[in-house]
């Protein structure tokens, strides 16, 4: 049973032109679709899913993830097809913090959808869950995803030297903060009601 009582799937965030939702059995094609992609993994710590199996292996841990809570993870949905996925890993309740990530089709890139995506699951982590911190991480060499991370406010907190083997390659990990209040202050969090 979910710890955070959402019963059987996490909750639909809508924005103006898109929603994250629930991911279901019916988006294994579009999964396959992002993520097998090299380019879309190559930054990440998940091997390009090329097969079916490994897209239902995938999103079983998905919701497996969302049963212990540990592990919220959205589809970006838009024009009715899931483009990306938007994630909170690592929940720890007791300190309030968790991890962002973000995943989008090779053909969406550059439209700022992942900018119009990631302050609804920011706004969840801070307000539902009540989150105190978010980090982030990125390969130094992946300039867009630090962009966005930036343009957000997240802050450069350090740098973890060769800690990913990924991909045949050694990767550095640049390490990012978000803290509530920061949030609050930051364009991107819409004003309160």
């Amino acid at each position: 049973m979910n710890p955070d009582n959402f019963g059987s799937q996490l909750p639909t965030l809508r924005g103006p032109d898109l929603s994250l939702r629930w991911l279901t059995a019916a988006d294994l094609p579009a999964l396959m679709t992002i993520f097998a992609n090299p380019e879309v993994v190559r930054y990440m710590a998940t091997e390009p899913l090329d097969t079916r199996e490994a897209a239902e292996r995938y999103l079983l841990s998905i919701h497996e993830g969302f049963q212990s809570g540990g592990l919220y993870q959205w589809g970006i949905e838009r024009d009715g097809a899931v483009v990306g996925t938007c994630t909170l890993a690592g929940i720890d309740r007791d300190n309030r913090t968790a991890e962002i990530g973000f995943a989008l089709g090779r053909e969406h890139w550059g439209r700022g959808l992942i900018l119009r995506a990631l302050p609804l699951v920011i706004e969840f982590a801070f307000n539902t869950l009540q989150l105190h911190r978010i980090g982030a991480d990125a390969d130094p060499r992946n300039s867009a995803s630090i962009r966005v991370l930036e343009k957000l406010g997240f802050q450069r907190e350090g740098l973890l030297r060769e800690c990913y083997f990924h991909m045949g390659e050694i990767q550095d990990a640049a390490l990012f903060g978000l803290l509530q209040p920061d949030w609050r202050a930051s364009a991107y969090c819409p004003p309160a009601d």
